[in-house]
């Protein structure tokens, strides 16, 4: 991950590198230029330099003859030396390749050495060698100022094609620079553009989801990841956080649902938990019991309705096990069982090892009632009831069958389809001790569980019912001991 402040480090050096190497480009063509034209200005000065020493060095030399004048000595061994010095830098710095300078040079040469003839045949009073070769070192002279001023003019035949080059070079580097502003402007601008744009474009997503949040709004779409700086971890923590709190949200919401829901049931269970017809045939029983039989099968029978009563009044917002159910079933069953005697079969058939598992509180009960207050309380003789509990892979199936009435189709698809649709709580038929429906349970194990499909059901008219739990084996909640 590149981070921001390196992407700008990174940037900024390459647009430093480049401005600084077309600086560095122009400076040395310019230095070029400027190298170029010292040259040639030095070949001027050269060339004129030595002319004016030739001219001196005769001057001198002929006034000394004329006058014997100590200081024209000094004035023509001075411009003889600043010749002699001269020489070696127009060796180096003028075309040796060109006939023009191999000739200036040779009569430079002839000059000095025509003058230290004449030096000499003066000293030695030869008149007639030191006038002759006066006359020619005059001649020499002459030759060699001619000559400079053909080197001058050549030289400046050379500095007009210079001057026209560095015209053309200067108009080439204007335009160049021209260039180079306007490139690096529209690059300036297009980078900060793209830059800022990379840099903008989360953090607009970014403000545009937060405001969605603001307003209530959990289920927008991730934002996307576009960069792979600090903005990418911020908006991938973003996205993260708007997950956390819509999957909270919901928790929430099924929360809240599942508590007005348990409030509701226990408030409509305490309204009918004692339902008076069924309290009064229970009663009536205990009563006959007691007239006939000893007080043994009364006390079992009292017992049973303490505990059933206990269950139903008790916590109803807490989750009990699965074992805790069935024994309030039994219970039941044995209070019926005492009212019908043979009349009905009660039995049941449970796997110990799916008792464990977390349910709802009432959640059997009211199965149970409503197969046999609907299924088989109507039926005269050999009626009955079974409940079986086992594991199925991944689910524990609990089935409630009855040999009773049974249901039509429409029937069994409406109530199978209250899983997919919003239902009123505490609507359609009731247990009789419990004032719960079918309706209640489905919509508590929706909640329980958070899954739809929670139960099946198979029935016939006059062939009887199946009402199936289905309920996730492996589902872990902690419950309350009753």
């Amino acid at each position: 991950m590149i981070s921001i402040r390196m992407k700008i480090i990174i940037y900024s050096g390459i647009l430093i590198l480049l401005l600084n190497g077309i600086s560095f480009f122009l400076y040395q063509s310019s230095q070029k230029a400027v190298n170029q034209y010292n040259v040639i200005l030095q070949r001027f000065f050269l060339l004129n330099e030595v002319s004016q020493s030739t001219d001196e060095a005769y001057k001198g030399l002929n006034a000394y003859l004329i006058e014997r004048d100590k200081k024209d000595l000094e004035r023509y061994e001075k411009a003889l030396r600043d010749l002699n010095a001269e020489m070696p830098l127009l060796k180096e710095k003028i075309n040796q390749a060109d006939l023009t300078v191999q000739n200036y040079e040779h009569l430079i040469e002839s000059f000095r050495e025509a003058c230290s003839i004449v030096m000499r045949a003066y000293q030695e009073q030869d008149l007639d060698v030191y006038s002759s070769h006066l006359i020619e070192a005059e001649k020499i002279s002459g030759y060699i100022q001619e000559t400079t001023l053909k080197l001058i003019q050549k030289e400046l035949t050379n500095y007009q094609t210079f001057y026209h080059e560095m015209e053309e070079k200067h108009q080439y580097f204007r335009s160049m620079s021209l260039s180079i502003f306007i490139a690096s402007l529209l690059f300036g601008l297009l980078f900060a553009l793209w830059f800022s744009k990379g840099m903008t474009r989360p953090i607009t997503h970014l403000s545009l989801a937060a405001k969605e949040i603001s307003q209530g709004n959990f289920n927008g779409k991730d934002v996307p990841v576009t960069t792979n700086d600090e903005l990418r971890l911020l908006t991938q923590t973003f996205n993260h956080m708007r997950q956390s709190i819509r999957e909270l949200v919901k928790e929430m919401k099924k929360k809240s649902e599942l508590d007005q829901l348990l409030k509701e049931m226990e408030l409509k269970s305490l309204q009918n938990q004692i339902n008076p017809h069924f309290l009064f045939n229970t009663l009536n029983v205990v009563s006959k019991m007691a007239y006939i039989e000893g007080a043994e099968k009364t006390s079992d029978l009292i017992i049973s309705i303490g505990t059933l009563l206990r269950y139903n009044l008790g916590n109803l917002d807490k989750p009990v096990t699965l074992e805790d159910e069935v024994n309030v079933v039994k219970e039941y069953f044995f209070i019926q069982r005492t009212r019908f005697g043979d009349r009905v079969n009660f039995t049941s058939e449970i796997d110990p090892d799916c008792l464990h598992l977390p349910v709802p509180v009432l959640t059997l009960q009211p199965i149970v009632e409503n197969a046999f207050i609907h299924g088989i309380e109507s039926i005269e003789e050999k009626a009955s009831l079974t409940l079986r509990v086992y594991r199925k892979e991944e689910l524990v199936i609990v089935e409630v069958e009855d040999s009773g009435v049974g249901m039509d189709q429409e029937t069994v698809r409406k109530l199978l389809q209250k899983q997919h649709e919003e239902v009123p709580l505490f609507s359609g038929h009731k247990g009789h001790s419990t004032g719960l429906g079918m309706e209640n349970v489905i919509k508590r194990l929706q909640l329980f569980y958070e899954r739809k499909n929670v139960i099946d059901i198979q029935s016939r008219p006059g062939e009887g019912s199946i009402v199936k739990l289905l309920l996730p084996a492996n589902f872990a909640k902690e419950v309350q001991h009753v």
